[in-house]
């Protein structure tokens, strides 16, 4: 009876260490590389698609206070893929991905910048949208910027990733970057 007691109360203490923690997710992009994506007092952190050993996209999203929208697109870049595996490819990747917005947006060509990482390489490009830029006050869910980039994690994954912002100046705005930037070579 008293193992059982013990049983029940260890499982119960786990249980409770794991609802004070929110929800964690393991995300294994390689044999090598496993990132970690937890739930945090501010953010709402949902894993909405995953293949173990190929990709895995997480939506982010605010519980309260600064108005955001953030995906993080994880994806397996072994020798074997080598889709992202160089400045070059990952520049023409988020050149092409953004493309497709320039008919709704302020800029009228891709910009891209360098990820400030050092150890690693990625760019990113920042894109205003034409409709909302205007406006002085917005609906939620309306954001007047988009920044979209990729960032080479490690020797065998890549992350891109998509912030939707009112602001590009603010430190929680910087706080969603550096988010992005803690993942390079973060692998386990």
């Amino acid at each position: 009876m008293k193992k059982i007691i013990a049983i029940f109360f260890s499982v119960h203490l786990a249980l409770a260490a794991v609802a004070v923690a929110g929800n964690v997710q393991e995300l294994r992009m390689s044999l090598d590389d496993t990132f970690r994506v937890e739930e945090t007092k501010e953010w709402k952190v949902e894993v909405e698609r995953i293949l173990t050993l190929r990709f895995a996209d997480v939506k982010i999203t605010p519980k309260r206070g600064y108005d955001f929208s953030m995906m993080l697109y994880f994806k397996c870049d072994t020798k074997d893929l080598s889709q992202f595996d160089t400045p070059e490819k990952i520049a023409s990747s988020v050149r092409k991905s953004s493309e497709k917005y320039l008919s709704s947006t302020v800029e009228k060509k891709i910009s891209l910048q360098a990820i400030p990482v050092k150890g690693t390489y990625g760019f990113y490009t920042i894109l205003t949208d034409a409709d909302v830029a205007g406006q002085a006050t917005r609906s939620p869910g309306e954001f007047k910027y988009l920044t979209r980039g990729m960032v080479r994690l490690s020797k065998d994954s890549a992350l891109g990733f998509s912030i939707m912002t009112n602001d590009i100046d603010s430190g929680e705005y910087r706080k969603l970057l550096n988010y992005v930037y803690s993942f390079v070579n973060q692998s386990k």
